[in-house]
């Protein structure tokens, strides 16, 4: 069969000039719909931005990747007709048929995701190349090539298998996946957990045939030293290449016990070094962009630049193809952004959203620092007010001002002291240690608190101002630490490998506890500060067990075996209340001990102190039909229960009637809720804007404020000083740290 070259009616450039080559872009495919419907192409902007266009693709072809400018189709689920198609020619080439007998390969855990027997697809060199090969992965350790020489009579496919191959390479069976072409070479993952090495498919084209060899060429990047991925276990690795570039990018995912689902944990970039083999990890990825596509085949695309204000991103498409996450690879925060419905199902192309700008202006230790353009609520810059205020505020005397300036605390002293020039002076920096009037000032609310280890500053921001504060890390906190509660402005937190401590940001006390294990859930009863402060672990791998520790009392951990335990649950959000130690399955379900009898028996070391009786009960019903989570928390004198849907979609508060009941509650009253992944907060709101409100560590994408849920309303709102603005129904168009943070009461003491 000759190769087969057509030309469509018009190419995506003729269809649409005003789409700029600088914003890349995705298409839809709808396998459904009629063949002579215009295809969607829409682009992440913000708005994002949707065009028609037309696209050659017969009834049930699907987009399975882009190589050298050319769009690799083939019809869905067969994958027996392939064709490969330039939307800046209008070219499109016919392959042969491909007909397989092999038996449908199953998704695994190490990024292969198939659907249908062909896996993953490749091309070598762009089709004008004599030497161009497309090729395709199957089951069964089997690889099938086509060579596209346009001046060959007879286009065929070559099957081959590499089995053999593998196993001299990996010691075992392995197949190949995250095909990707780079500087000329084709190169692809094997699967062998612990053993994963990239390898080198050396291709030689021979007047009789093609002879592929596979070639170790080097092993993964230690990604288990990165920040991000040793809390992340289900991770996902992919390999692109582009132009001279090859790229490894580690996708991490971890489960917690309260999601029901993988929830995103981070994103790590490796590239190689093609001299000295040797992976160097990206810091910024600048103008760059990198798309994952969940949703298909786990393909990988790679912009290396594109408009300037839309680089410096991952995004990927999660496996539903519904929603899409952006990875701000500067900021550190993740956003979602759900896919129109007219595009849906989609092959990414590329994509991007607006990054928010943000530098910190100066940082010195245990000093409180503001950004300048995060002060204003209506975001003017300093020289803006500067001209609009700045004449009236220099009429006055500077000791005067500096007069007014010592009747002014906290969030006022700050906003005053970034007005203009005059007010800078007039009121110098203070230290917190050191704050005095900070000290006494009776802040609003609990802040939310980043802990920005690249930056080496721990940021707060206000839930209702927006205004965001910096002090400088801790020399003892630098490097991968993970927050596991907070209460009373203290935390309890690890760094890896190191002890468990509690650690107080506002005056940067620390203070170690005993050796202890690695608990699933933790939580403490009062400040270290406390004579009554007993902190509380569960462990739940093998048998089930309760560790607890009296810190002003004892020395040691005493270790309770926990009867009548479920071992296919895990437990999270552990909270003291009354006499007893609340615990939230996995499930849903609520478990308690009677913690009454846990006094005081001055041992020393760690003492197994005999059974506790674990009782369980279900959770309430609920109507959230989504993955949810489940945050546990007491306020005054009742236990509350917060559901919210995985994407924010369903808001409900449950209380406990006399330790036995849940009944649906509409309102928090004069309270507040403050939830995030390792604390939820409830606290008497100051100001009564601020409650009947549950806060979440979210800001919105646009104006950067705080996201809260009003259950007045049944919506997410944002503040805008005294008023109340925006009006959604979920977490879309919103993004959140991905930095270990936390909601924390600010104490001195």
């Amino acid at each position: 069969m000759e190769m087969e070259q057509k030309h469509t009616c018009a190419s995506i450039c003729d269809q649409l000039p005003t789409l700029s080559s600088n914003h890349p872009w995705l298409v839809d495919h709808n396998l459904e719909e009629d063949d002579n419907r215009d295809h969607i192409v829409y682009t992440m902007r913000d708005p994002p931005t949707q065009r028609r266009c037309r696209i050659p693709s017969p009834l049930g072809r699907r987009i399975r990747g882009c190589f050298y400018g050319w769009v690799i189709l083939s019809n869905h689920p067969h994958n027996d007709m392939w064709s490969l198609w330039n939307p800046e020619t209008s070219k499109i080439i016919c392959l042969p048929r491909l007909i397989t007998e092999y038996a449908v390969l199953c998704s695994d855990t190490y990024g292969v995701f198939a659907s249908g027997t062909i896996q993953q697809c490749c091309l070598s060199s762009p089709p004008d190349d004599p030497g161009s090969i497309f090729m395709v992965t199957a089951a069964e350790y089997t690889l099938f090539f086509c060579r596209l020489d346009c001046k060959r009579k007879r286009l065929k496919w070559v099957e081959m298998s590499y089995a053999q191959q593998m196993r001299s390479i990996a010691g075992c069976d392995s197949i190949l996946y995250c095909l990707t072409c780079c500087n000329g070479n084709v190169y692809a993952l094997n699967n062998v957990p612990g053993n994963r090495v990239v390898i080198h498919l050396d291709i030689v084209v021979k007047d009789k045939g093609i002879v592929i060899s596979l070639l170790p060429c080097l092993k993964l990047p230690a990604f288990y030293e990165y920040r991000y991925m040793y809390d992340c276990p289900n991770s996902v690795v992919f390999l692109k290449g582009c132009c001279t570039e090859l790229f490894c990018i580690k996708l991490g995912l971890n489960k917690r016990g309260h999601v029901e689902k993988q929830s995103f944990g981070g994103v790590c970039v490796f590239k190689l070094d093609m001299t000295n083999k040797r992976w160097e990890q990206v810091e910024d990825l600048n103008d760059a962009t990198f798309f994952l596509d969940l949703a298909h085949d786990c393909s990988a695309f790679y912009s290396p630049t594109i408009a300037s204000e839309l680089g410096g991103y991952v995004h990927f498409l999660d496996k539903s193809a519904k929603v899409t996450y952006s990875f701000d690879f500067k900021n550190k925060t993740i956003a979602l952004s759900s896919m129109p419905s007219l595009v849906l199902p989609t092959k990414l192309f590329g994509c991007r959203q607006q990054g928010e700008p943000g530098e910190i202006k100066s940082q010195q230790e245990n000093e409180v620092v503001v950004r300048d353009d995060e002060v204003d609520s209506n975001n003017m810059s300093l020289a803006t007010r500067e001209e609009n205020i700045g004449s009236r505020l220099l009429n006055i005397p500077l000791d005067v001002l500096k007069t007014i300036m010592g009747f002014c605390v906290g969030i006022e002293y700050l906003n005053f002291r970034a007005t203009c020039k005059l007010c800078h002076l007039a009121a110098p920096m203070i230290r917190w240690s050191k704050g005095g009037r900070l000290q006494n000032y009776s802040l609003a609310s609990p802040w939310l608190m980043m802990l920005d280890k690249d930056r080496g500053v721990i940021s707060f921001t206000d839930p209702k101002f927006g205004d965001k504060y910096f002090i400088k890390t801790p020399q003892e906190l630098i490097g991968n630490v993970q927050i596991h509660c907070s209460m009373g402005g203290w935390l309890l937190i690890r760094r890896h490998d190191g002890p468990l401590m509690f650690f107080n940001p506002f005056t940067s006390d620390t203070r170690e506890l005993p050796f202890a294990p690695y608990f699933d859930t933790y939580c403490f009863s009062a400040p270290p500060t406390a004579s009554d402060c007993m902190v509380v672990g569960f462990t739940t791998r093998t048998e089930w067990h309760v560790y607890v520790h009296f810190v002003a009392r004892e020395l040691s951990w005493r270790r309770f075996h926990l009867k009548y335990c479920c071992d296919s649950h895990t437990l999270h959000f552990a909270t003291r209340y009354g006499k007893n130690l609340y615990a939230l399955y996995n499930n849903g379900g609520v478990g308690f001990i009677d913690t009454g009898n846990l006094v005081y028996t001055g041992v020393r070391g760690l003492t197994i102190a005999g059974n506790l009786d674990y009782v369980w009960r279900e959770g309430p019903r609920s109507s959230c039909v989504s993955p949810k989570q489940s945050f546990l928390t007491k306020c005054d004198q009742q236990l509350l229960l917060v559901i919210v849907g995985e994407f924010g979609e369903c808001v409900e508060v449950f209380k406990l009637n006399d330790s036995t009941k849940w009944e649906k509650t509409e309102s928090l009253g004069r309270h507040a809720i403050y939830i995030c992944g390792k604390a939820c907060l409830c606290v008497e709101a100051k100001m009564p804007e601020m409650a009947n409100k549950i806060y979440f560590p979210r800001i919105h994408s646009e104006n950067r404020k705080i996201v809260f849920y009003s259950l007045t309303t049944r919506r997410y709102h944002t503040f805008n000083g005294q008023d109340i603005e925006e009006s959604f129904g979920d977490f879309m168009g919103t993004k959140h740290y991905i930095d270990p943070h936390v909601w924390i009461e600010p104490s001195w003491s």
